[in-house]
């Protein structure tokens, strides 16, 4: 039996997937797949992104939306930081499409965590903290934790933790295929390559 909390993820993962999704892909020159891929990274960051405004208990919804843009207007997988900044156009054409679930303040923080996540800019709100530890989380688990690249006492827990038990949660929590779970399972072994 599913959580109070996972039933939200899902709620809100969902309305991602369906709603906004489409409209990102829409606009994007980001790739659908690889490392930085729309279907891969970004799908595993809104993931994140909701998990960890949930845990602070504040509205997912901006967290969602920055999470879907921060990457879309990436064209490769380099370091890079002005993809966080040519995304907001194209951020702010997504979030005018759905002007009833945001309010204009919530609408520029989003546009500010998204130029912001290139940078390293302190995060100024939650909604900020949750795009950069979400982002960053891979990278912890790729690279190795370091506990000043994080924001919040969960993103912290989330990423010095076992990549392989977060990641097959968030596959219950989905209920993802077989497929898709073993999908993520390899990019867990890719992870543990990158460690050693």
């Amino acid at each position: 039996m599913k959580s109070i909390k996972e039933s939200k993820i899902r709620e809100y993962f969902d309305f991602y997937q369906t709603k906004v999704l489409p409209e990102v892909e829409k606009l994007a020159t980001q790739k659908k797949e690889g490392y930085h891929g729309l279907h891969t990274h970004t799908d595993a960051v809104v993931f994140r992104a909701i998990d960890y405004a949930l845990e602070l208990g504040q509205n997912p919804m901006p967290v969602l939306f920055a999470a879907a843009c921060h990457d879309m207007a990436r064209t490769h997988d380099f370091y890079d930081e002005t993809h966080g900044e040519n995304a907001l156009p194209m951020a702010q054409k997504i979030m005018h499409k759905f002007k009833n679930e945001l309010t204009d303040s919530e609408k520029q923080s989003v546009l500010l965590a998204i130029k912001d996540h290139t940078t390293g800019g302190n995060a100024t709100d939650y909604i900020s903290a949750c795009l950069w530890d979400a982002d960053r989380t891979r990278l912890s688990w790729e690279r190795g934790y370091c506990e000043a690249f994080f924001n919040t006492e969960y993103g912290k827990k989330v990423a010095s933790g076992d990549a392989k038990k977060y990641i097959t949660w968030q596959n219950e929590v989905l209920g993802r295929t077989n497929k898709e779970k073993e999908d993520l399972l390899k990019l867990i072994d890719r992870l543990k390559t990158h460690q050693k």
